[in-house]
């Protein structure tokens, strides 16, 4: 018979530096550095829609209004413009507070209706409302690809018109009720 001997085993080489990837394999860290600039860069497009569209919304209220008077707010002082853009009053700017209202406005026949819907856009002023309308843009722009966030931004505007109609009535009699209802 013969003899076996086995063959003395050569040390393994020692690995690669960097393993050589697999096909199909996912670069994780690429995967989530791509997700979070797109997702950034979608919050920053957000941002500029939002305020683009605001912007363009007071350029065109104030291009052609005319102010009629001016009452004392909590920043700066209340503008009231007649404007041609709206047919209802609309409370807007932070650092130069703005009521835009409808021609005529000033000149209403019925006085207590006139006064109650100028006091709810005072509301939204004197609570801050539009400051933190402003505020609360840069969370709702991190949520763009979240329908909720449209229902939070939604839920955030009706519950201020709701306090600012509270506010409005609480001191008032049941026939101004009625008027401002």
């Amino acid at each position: 018979p013969v003899a076996f001997e086995p063959a003395a085993m050569a040390e393994p080489a020692e690995e690669a530096s960097a393993p050589l990837p697999e096909i199909g394999a996912i670069d994780w860290e690429w995967l989530a550095s791509a997700t979070l600039a797109l997702w950034l860069a979608g919050a920053a497009v957000f941002l500029v829609i939002r305020f683009r569209h605001y912007f363009a919304l007071r350029d065109e209220l104030m291009e052609e209004g005319r102010e009629v008077g001016r009452i004392t707010g909590p920043i700066a002082p209340i503008r009231l413009l007649e404007t041609e853009g709206t047919r209802a009053p609309l409370a807007f700017g932070v650092l130069d507070p703005v009521i835009a209202l409808p021609p005529g406005f000033m000149a209403q026949p019925d006085r207590t209706a006139r006064d109650l819907a100028l006091e709810h856009e005072l509301a939204h002023h004197r609570g801050l409302d539009l400051v933190i309308n402003v505020a609360v843009q840069p969370l709702f722009a991190l949520h763009w690809f979240n329908p909720l966030g449209r229902y939070g931004w939604l839920a955030l505007r009706r519950d201020q018109e709701a306090a600012c109609d509270a506010l409005v009535m609480a001191a008032r009699d049941h026939a101004e009720r009625a008027v401002y209802a």
